[in-house]
């Protein structure tokens, strides 16, 4: 009984609406005219997208001089690393996404002046008959939107100009002409790469600031990875002009390119110019031991060794080479802890000195690359950023543990060293025979050779840092050059036969029930006046 009484309901509520089905097919009429309007008025809207693979960083490291054993022991502390740092892709997709490079993106490109025609949703992008160009001076302090209205007719150009703070109309006979608004100066011009310009015509005009046109197409562009185990990167968006679509992704990426390697240029000069101090004191100790060398011989007539000590030199030369080897390490072992516990190198890039920092996996190569993250990041966000705080945590707990590696390698330094010169010790006591000044000598010719080692490393890290900088290695290769898609997104045909479909249903129930309700009312407020009565 409850379900025919149901069904019967039903069958009522259908019944009723159908007697009403004039409304319904006048409503149906009717909403085709906003489906129609927005299938006619709304620009062609495509997608476009192009693909990227980020390169991995090659200028960290590179060949260094082999040092032998003293090398080996450099690896065994954990000292250096690997020269291609891994890449942290929500890093880049950060960065290029980021609200400075798509204002960058904007200057680059124009697109801080919107040209649309009066009652047009239609953005032009090279066919505007009209170019607008603010200075220098107003584009780099811009921080409010100017309108402008422009009539233009035979020897007469109207200009209605408009901000937030102040407006006025200026009208002028010709163009080029420069218009004033507070502070703010532009001139207008004739857009001189369009072929036709109509006689008459109008034009709407917006300039706004590029930080703010670039948080509104920042939610019009997608970036995201294009598989979990890659490093390429896909972007896409949507415009309604297929030039403007294509230029904007391309000026992307080449803007991109153009921060990532202005940064590493910067890195790179950073780390020359340190090279650079080194190389000049370590030649002035060294001219000053060979003035030292001269001296001595000239005033003790020194002149060859003595025949009975020859046995017992060839034996003390391997030592020496050895000690050579381990002093001039631990030479570059002091320079880098000197360097890294410089207040002012805090967030620096440690210098690769010695061929084991070339190795894969070491505790200053991994410091590196959280120091260069962490400085990018600084580039293009603020301290305040998360990820910032995350990097620069991680940096402070990287730099402690290459403060404790340089340690280690220190002390095993000199394990090393007070195991060679005991030996040499061994060999002096049997050469008793030689004179004190033979002794100095060697004194003073180690003293050299280590000097000269560590001139030898220092001029050729210099020399692999003046390569990298001379190589323009983009950061991001273009694997899919920006294209459109075959199928348009907007006007979409289904939105309008929702819309028809949805004003036709509701429209028309909503007016009968409101009736309905109206005429209830109305009838229980007449029966309470006659009950009155």
């Amino acid at each position: 009984m409850e379900n025919n009484d149901e069904v019967i309901g039903l069958k009522g509520i259908i019944v009723r609406y159908l007697r009403h089905w004039k409304l319904f097919l006048i409503v149906f009429i009717l909403s085709f005219i906003p489906a129609i309007l927005y299938l006619v008025f709304y620009p062609r809207t495509y997608e476009f997208k192009t693909r990227i693979q980020i390169q991995e960083d090659q200028s960290l490291g590179g060949a260094s001089l082999a040092m032998g054993e003293a090398a080996g022991l450099m690896k065994s502390f954990g000292i250096g690393g690997g020269s291609a740092g891994s890449i942290s892709i929500d890093d880049e997709m950060s960065i290029l996404s980021s609200n400075q490079l798509f204002c960058k993106m904007i200057l680059d490109m124009g697109l801080y002046v919107e040209y649309t025609e009066p009652y047009s949703f239609y953005k032009m992008y090279q066919d505007a008959p009209l170019i607008l160009t603010p200075d220098s001076a107003t584009l780099a302090g811009l921080d409010d939107e100017y309108r402008f209205s422009v009539s233009v007719k035979p020897g007469k150009i109207k200009v209605k100009a408009a901000s937030n703070a102040d407006s006025r109309k200026f009208t002028f006979t010709s163009l080029p002409a420069e218009i004033t608004i507070g502070r703010s100066h532009f001139v207008l011009d004739y857009n001189k790469n369009t072929k036709e310009i109509d006689e008459s015509f109008s034009l709407k005009i917006r300039c706004l600031p590029p930080s703010w046109l670039a948080e509104e197409m920042i939610d019009g562009f997608l970036v995201e990875d294009y598989s979990k185990t890659s490093n390429i990167i896909e972007i896409t968006c949507r415009d309604h002009e297929k030039e403007r679509g294509k230029d904007m992704l391309t000026t992307l990426i080449r803007e991109y390119n153009k921060d990532a390697g202005s940064f590493k240029q910067t890195e790179n000069m950073k780390l020359l110019t340190f090279i650079d101090g080194r190389i000049h004191n370590i030649m002035a100790e060294l001219q000053q031991v060979e003035a030292n060398i001269e001296g001595y011989k000239t005033k003790n007539r020194m002149t060859l060794l003595e025949s009975d000590v020859m046995f017992y030199a060839e034996q003390m030369r391997e030592l020496q080479v050895k000690i050579i080897e381990v002093e001039a390490e631990s030479q570059v072992i002091k320079m880098m802890d000197d360097y890294i516990k410089n207040p002012n190198n805090k967030y620096n890039v440690i210098p690769s000195l010695l061929s084991a920092d070339g190795e894969k996996g070491g505790a200053i190569s991994v410091y590196n690359e959280a120091i260069v993250e962490r400085n990018r990041l600084l580039k293009n966000s603020n301290e305040k950023n998360p990820a910032f705080r995350s990097v620069s945590d991680q940096v402070d707990k990287l730099r402690e543990g290459v403060y404790q590696m340089i340690d280690n390698s220190k002390k095993g330094y000199q394990i090393v060293l007070q195991d060679l010169k005991g030996k040499e010790k061994q060999l002096l006591d049997k050469m008793r025979s030689i004179p004190a000044l033979e002794r100095e000598y060697v004194d003073f010719k180690r003293q050299q050779e280590i000097l000269q080692g560590v001139y030898l490393i220092l001029l050729q890290k210099r020399e692999e840092i003046e390569l990298a900088i001379g190589q323009q290695t983009e950061r991001a290769r273009v694997v899919d050059k920006a294209y459109m898609l075959q199928k348009s997104v907007g006007p979409r045909k289904l939105y309008a036969v929702i819309a028809i479909f949805i004003m036709t249903l509701i429209i028309p129930v909503v007016w009968i029930e409101c009736r309905d309700i109206y005429a209830s009312i109305k009838e229980e407020y007449r029966r309470g006046d006659k009950t009155d009565q």
